[in-house]
């Protein structure tokens, strides 16, 4: 009994994160609002204790500060912190990617393809910004999944949650989509010849460009 407790809290927990999570990303929750355990514990219909693991999570995904005994704020946009985010992005997905383009096989290629297909779907067609960034997370992962880096890639998934922030309002300049899709059809085809440092560079412009392009909305 007390493990399928458990089990129910971490559930109800995850699924309070997750609500919590694409509200803040999506700017439902703007900058400095406030999530009050109570209220929240009451509209989501769960007890406060999987809502704190929830707020805790969200925390340690660098989303919201905890207020002791309260609940907690959502974090505010800035361009350093922007800035910030994306030279770690750099930093990581540069390493990763010349861990893994070595090692990738022609499965991976065919999971790196189907995920860009997917991602394409949405972003040529410029709509459904709820699914964009999932889709665009799930390509990257997909070329850097041969490193066999989980920890790291739990940083990085971190990380574009928190890019995602910034991201949005970008997404609804036209032709951002097509723009994404050559600059990951490029990647792509680094990756499979093998030329690591083209792969790299194309990687860090992709990178820089959606960082330049989001200075106007912070």
């Amino acid at each position: 009994m007390a493990i399928a407790k458990t089990i129910k809290r971490r559930t109800l927990a995850d699924e309070s994160f997750n609500l919590l999570k694409q509200r803040i990303i999506s700017g439902f929750y703007k900058p400095d609002h406030a999530l009050r355990q109570d209220e929240l514990a009451k509209e989501l219909g769960v007890s406060r204790i999987p809502l704190r693991e929830a707020l805790l999570k969200l925390e340690a995904d660098g989303l919201i500060d905890i207020l002791a005994h309260k609940g907690g704020i959502v974090r505010a946009l800035s361009f350093d912190k922007a800035q910030e985010l994306f030279d770690l992005r750099i930093l990581i997905e540069c390493d990763l990617i010349v861990k893994s383009v070595p090692k990738m096989t022609s499965e991976n290629f065919a999971n790196a393809e189907i995920a860009l297909k997917e991602f394409d779907k949405i972003a040529l067609n410029e709509e459904n910004i709820e699914d964009w960034t999932e889709l665009n997370w799930q390509f990257h992962y997909k070329l850097y999944e041969a490193a066999e880096k989980e920890e790291t890639i739990k940083i990085l998934k971190s990380l574009h949650s928190n890019c995602d922030r910034y991201i949005r309002k970008q997404l609804l300049v036209a032709g951002a989509g097509n723009q994404a899709h050559k600059q990951h059809m490029k990647l792509l085809e680094y990756c499979k010849s093998g030329d690591v440092s083209a792969a790299v560079g194309e990687l860090k412009s992709h990178i820089t460009e959606v960082f330049n392009g989001i200075g106007e909305f912070v």
